[in-house]
């Protein structure tokens, strides 16, 4: 856990009285007097200076800042997976982040293939106040959200319905735990979203990691490393990509199967290609963010005329999806680990 030190500073002003007595053939000089005196007066402070920072260094208050949660992706979500309110937090303290939950069978005549629940939300933490040595506490000063909440809206045969975010609404002290803190003296509700509820079930005594605690509501946001979690992502879609590879490459299939297949490869380096975005989307600043949008739209364009061009030989034939889908897995896979440089 990084660690900020605060330096404080003392400042002393002494009082030097200077008399002097007279002797034969001697004179003293009042400017060479002042002159002594002032060299005098600074010489101490400095001293007492640099004394005073020695004794703060010897005995430094520990202090959180928000640029610990640097690269760091809060997670609030269900055991199975089905809804999950996700939020980066910037050194600032500015926050941003959304909040989903999809229901399939929620369907009707206008939106047949069901229904989301929406949160896409920003704000600004108050500077956070400790409390103890592993926890401090925290509120939301402010909270805006992109769609208004309450409202709804049909796109593409789904229901989006505009809500707040679960696991902030209803907050009042926000409690944030450091990465060391006991879990036995952690709340039970809290640990509860942690994987943590039952003790004697694990051989853990400390917290792994920097969480959020919204006492009011007793939910609990774990974190995680963004990129270390996109880094483990890109390996496993590395050895999913190597076994389709070697499929095409070594089988006996038919083109029909070898259409599947390229096609499957596509769609696993598009997957990770999109879980990046997503990622740079939390962590870029809004300017970077921007350029970097208008380049994406150039690459697309670029990859599409790419694709086209390929299967534009094999027009009309059984290969063509092969190749077509062989060059777009290809130049996305390239794009995957240009944008993954922009996390490192």
């Amino acid at each position: 856990m990084k660690k900020k030190w605060i330096l404080l500073s003392l400042s002393c002003v002494m009082a030097l009285s200077v008399s002097s007595c007279g002797s034969i053939g001697t004179e003293i000089d009042d400017s060479t007097a002042n002159t002594e005196s002032e060299f005098v007066t600074e010489q101490n402070q400095t001293e007492i200076q640099e004394e005073s920072q020695a004794e703060t260094s010897e005995n430094p208050e520990e202090t959180f800042s928000f640029a610990e949660f640097e690269n760091l992706q809060f997670i609030f979500a269900s055991g199975a997976g089905g809804w999950a309110t996700m939020m980066t937090i910037n050194p600032d303290g500015s926050f941003s982040g959304e909040y989903f939950d999809g229901e399939l069978g929620e369907a009707g005549e206008d939106y047949p293939n069901g229904t989301m629940y929406q949160s896409n939300f920003y704000g600004q933490f108050t500077q956070p106040e400790k409390v103890n040595d592993y926890t401090y506490s925290m509120q939301i000063q402010e909270i805006n959200y992109e769609e208004e909440s309450g409202t709804e809206e049909i796109k593409d045969g789904v229901l989006y319905c505009y809500g707040k975010p679960y696991g902030l609404d209803g907050a009042e002290d926000i409690l944030i735990y450091l990465p060391g803190a006991p879990l036995a003296e952690l709340p039970e509700e809290f640990r509860s979203w942690m994987g943590y509820y039952d003790l004697s079930a694990t051989e853990d005594t400390e917290l792994p990691f920097y969480a959020l605690y919204n006492e009011a509501e007793q939910c609990g946001f774990s974190s995680y490393n963004i990129t270390d979690n996109i880094k483990e992502m890109i390996a496993t879609t590395e050895e999913s990509a190597a076994l389709l590879e070697n499929s095409i490459k070594n089988d006996n299939l038919t083109q029909t199967e070898y259409n599947e297949k390229t096609q499957q490869l596509y769609e696993v380096w598009d997957m990770a290609l999109n879980t990046i975005w997503s990622s740079l989307k939390q962590t870029l600043e809004e300017e970077a963010m921007e350029s970097l949008l208008a380049e994406q739209r150039e690459w697309i364009d670029t990859k599409e005329r790419a694709v086209a061009e390929a299967g534009a030989e094999y027009e009309g034939g059984s290969m063509q999806p092969m190749v077509m889908n062989q060059k777009a897995a290809e130049m996305t896979k390239s794009r995957v680990y240009e944008l993954l440089e922009l996390l490192e």
